[in-house]
């Protein structure tokens, strides 16, 4: 699809993907700015919005960051003035209040615009074999076996994937579910011993094999570095308005951290995988 057909699928408020989602180091976003002009409201109305919502800590940190940027005042004066970043979660968190029939068609025309810009960045992913609804006993199996054997979520489908070479349940076929929950209660019941675990660092065609333990420790790590590099940002203006030399040494470091970012992409995309369900347990425990 070219840029002209992407239009089409937006074209409820006359703009092509572009106009509305920005590539950030390796993740789309758009803005506050933006979301505030396609819904035709006052950027301060949007503002206000973000920052009261309703979502935890942890949502907020990974999907919306705050940034200052010039504004014209007349006269060639400037004043800074806050815009937030998001993600499509974030995006999506915040248009859930916005009602009414033309706010409706402006989101579906985000969420594709969202969608295109994905699909152009990162490729279509492969379509899953099975539906949600067909591995729900495997889901299940799963969980049983987490309980039984004390397992994390990610170590226990990591089973499941190394016994049927897949990266994904999503990649079983409808014939190997059936297969895959026998498996899991075969282990959960003791009738199949649980396979050795993997060596930790284990040489895989010239790399390393990263553990789930260590995957997961790695996103927190990653995710911690972001909210870091997004802070700086937000001092960099400022510190070369008052002729800091510290302003050429944080652009420098952000920089070399979204570089790095966009090098590991494949990596940071398997630590999520690895983060989000342990997270979703966490946060239905809780």
């Amino acid at each position: 699809m070219n840029t002209s057909t992407a239009a089409v699928a937006v074209q409820s408020i006359d703009m092509v993907p572009h106009d509305l989602i920005s590539v950030i180091g390796s993740e789309l976003r758009t803005s506050s700015l933006k979301v505030a002009e396609a819904f035709g409201k006052l950027h301060k109305h949007v503002i206000a919005k973000i920052e009261s919502l309703d979502c935890s800590a942890e949502f907020t940190s990974a999907n919306f960051s705050a940034h200052v940027h010039q504004v014209e005042i007349g006269q060639g004066a400037k004043r800074e003035s806050k815009h937030y970043e998001m993600t499509k979660d974030g995006f999506m968190f915040l248009v859930m209040g916005f009602t009414g029939k033309k706010a409706a068609r402006i989101k579906e025309a985000y969420i594709n615009a969202f969608n295109w810009m994905a699909a152009q960045l990162f490729g279509r992913p492969a379509a899953a074999k099975t539906t949600a609804d067909e591995r729900t006993p495997l889901r299940a199996a799963v969980s049983l076996l987490v309980g039984k054997k004390s397992l994390m979520y990610p170590e226990a489908y990591a089973l499941i994937h190394q016994r049927f070479a897949v990266d994904s349940i999503e990649k079983l076929a409808p014939e190997q579910i059936g297969q895959a929950v026998e498996y899991a209660h075969r282990l959960a019941l003791d009738c199949e011993p649980l396979p050795a675990p993997q060596q930790e660092l284990a040489l895989v065609e010239g790399g390393y094999f990263v553990s789930n333990r260590e995957a997961f420790a790695l996103h927190n790590v990653l995710t911690l570095a972001e909210g870091m590099c997004e802070t700086l940002g937000v001092v960099e203006n400022p510190l070369r308005d008052v002729k800091s030399t510290l302003a050429s040494k944080v652009a420098g470091l952000c920089g070399e951290f979204r570089f790095v970012k966009s090098e590991i992409r494949q990596l940071r995309a398997h630590c999520d995988a690895v983060y989000q369900p342990v997270a979703q347990r966490l946060l239905h425990l809780a």
